[in-house]
């Protein structure tokens, strides 16, 4: 995966995790705290700017009570992007 492809992927799951959050009305203190994740560390997911550990990514998805390939599901930001 070369660097254009790597910083798609985390834009991507940055914006997947904020609209997933956000259908929750959580904010990130309310969420970071369910995931068990520091707030800090979320608010930089969210922008994208941290590759993550599969821990981690494991949290989240627990967080939102998903499965973690459903994390990986960016179909909803396609239909945004197409608006």
């Amino acid at each position: 995966m070369n660097t254009d492809d790597q910083e798609l992927l985390r834009s991507n799951l940055g914006d997947r995790i904020k609209t997933l959050r956000k259908k929750k009305d959580l904010s990130i203190r309310q969420f970071a705290l369910l995931a068990e994740i520091e707030h800090p560390q979320l608010i930089n997911i969210e922008k994208g700017r941290v590759d993550l550990k599969l821990s981690t990514l494991n949290k989240i998805a627990k967080g939102f009570e998903i499965d973690l390939q459903s994390l990986f599901d960016f179909s909803e930001l396609a239909k945004k992007d197409d608006k």
